[in-house]
């Protein structure tokens, strides 16, 4: 019996010293953090000046780890944007791809190309919390390639064009309502475009910066097939575009027209987007010189095949193909993209619109729009405008070799203002070029 006892006794002190060793081990497990990396550049992806790109990171990362203990989220700060691809693209070739990164528009089409970025359909069906509804389409739609959603918007960017009303009423010309055309667009330059010195010298004119692309957008053109593959320049939309362009530009008769031309009060209509009209606007970067004229903004004139329609930008962002925290990341993708604490901060501290509808319209959006006006000055802008103008919006193609093609295309039709060539025909031969270009 004894023996017994002994035994009994020794079996039990060997389990206890079994379960504290298993305790420790699990312990030790338990101990270790999960990191996810996260790949970001500083500063603004529309080029202009911000005062810090990190709170809305950091506000993200704060409420991430909280709803996450023992995940830590990690990144390289001080990246310039300039340097930005380089840098990822080493990462990628060093097999250290971070789990989540910001993809700029000239790498995304590669990187879903050659496998790198995770195809998130799957999950945007199965997540019940994911609410697709809530985002703009044209944002998302950003982020869609090669038949397939291969990112989130995190920010979105109107183009918009912007009227000097001061000009306007000293030339006792009304401000044009937002559905305005092609036609009502060109009557007004023709009638503002002046010497008013009487120096024999234009010295006022109507429009600065708008060019053929922004015509052939809201003229309801297509450059170029979805997969980039073909492109179209010798449609009816598009020389519509282009005739009407080159006629703007023949009000000013071969005289320049700058951005101090404009900034000194001088030019009607300007195309800006919402990102540098938001950092204009903004403390500490308000550009005094704008204050000597007021300024109301509209959506792009209509063409005749077309419609009120803007370029939208968004900046996308999107997760490894190779990441081992695969989970983690699309809910800190999620976070990022589509939690309306992380997309207020969006709002509030870059120069760019919201991606949530909801966020875009708020009452607290309109207070962070308010606050950054002068003393007197009109709101010129709201939500509901912004809201409407992302919405009615169109994308840029995301094919690898969109923006080489255009620049092209840019570079043969620029040399058409100048000439009295047929359009029909010349644009067969831009034609002939950028589809070589493409097929190379």
């Amino acid at each position: 019996m004894k023996k017994s006892r002994k035994t009994i006794a020794a079996a039990a002190a060997a389990l206890t010293v079994l379960l504290a060793g298993t305790g420790a081990v699990w312990n030790s497990f338990a101990a270790r953090e999960i990191v996810l990396e996260f790949a970001m550049f500083n500063g603004s992806n529309w080029d202009v000046a911000i005062q810090d790109s990190y709170p809305v990171i950091d506000e993200a990362i704060r409420i991430f780890e909280e709803e996450h203990p023992g995940v830590r989220i990690h990144y390289d700060s001080g990246i310039p944007k300039d340097e930005y691809s380089e840098w990822l693209s080493r990462r990628m070739l060093d097999d250290s791809t971070p789990d989540v990164m910001m993809i700029l528009d000239q790498d995304f089409s590669r990187f879903a190309e050659l496998g790198m970025l995770e195809n998130l359909d799957v999950r945007m069906q199965e997540d019940v919390s994911f609410e697709r509804e809530a985002y703009y389409q044209t944002a998302l739609d950003a982020g869609r390639i090669l038949n397939g959603q291969y990112a989130l918007p995190m920010e979105t960017v109107p183009y918009l064009m912007f009227v000097n009303k001061t000009l306007l009423n000293d030339e006792n010309v009304r401000m044009p309502s937002e559905d305005y055309t092609f036609s009502d667009l060109y009557a007004i330059c023709r009638r503002v475009t002046r010497d008013t010195d009487g120096d024999g010298q234009l010295d006022q004119f109507g429009i600065y910066k708008y060019t053929w692309l922004d015509a052939a957008f809201s003229n309801g053109a297509e450059l170029f097939s979805a997969d980039g593959t073909k492109c179209d320049f010798t449609s009816r939309n598009l020389i519509e575009a282009i005739r009407f362009v080159k006629s703007l530009n023949a009000l000013n008769k071969n005289q320049k027209v700058t951005q101090e031309t404009f900034d000194s009060g001088k030019v009607a209509f300007m195309p800006l987007s919402l990102a540098e009209y938001r950092t204009y606007k903004s403390y500490p970067y308000k550009i005094k010189k704008y204050t000597s004229f007021q300024w109301d903004v509209l959506p792009m004139p209509k063409g005749p095949s077309g419609d009120n329609v803007s370029i939208v930008d968004s900046l996308n962002v999107g997760i490894s193909s190779r990441s081992r925290h695969k989970e983690l990341a699309w809910e800190f993708l999620k976070l990022l993209t589509g939690d309306e604490r992380v997309q207020m901060k969006v709002f509030e501290y870059m120069p760019s619109a919201s991606v949530l509808r909801d966020v875009t319209e708020s009452e607290q959006a309109e207070t962070i729009i308010e606050t950054n006006l002068d003393v007197g000055e009109d709101k010129t802008i709201d939500g509901a405008f912004i809201s409407k103008t992302i919405t009615a919006g169109r994308i840029k193609p995301k094919f690898a070799a969109y923006q080489e093609a255009v620049q092209l295309a840019d570079g043969e039709i620029l040399k058409l203002y100048d000439e009295d060539a047929d359009l029909d025909n010349a644009m067969r031969l831009i034609q002939r070029k950028v589809q070589s270009f493409i097929d190379k």
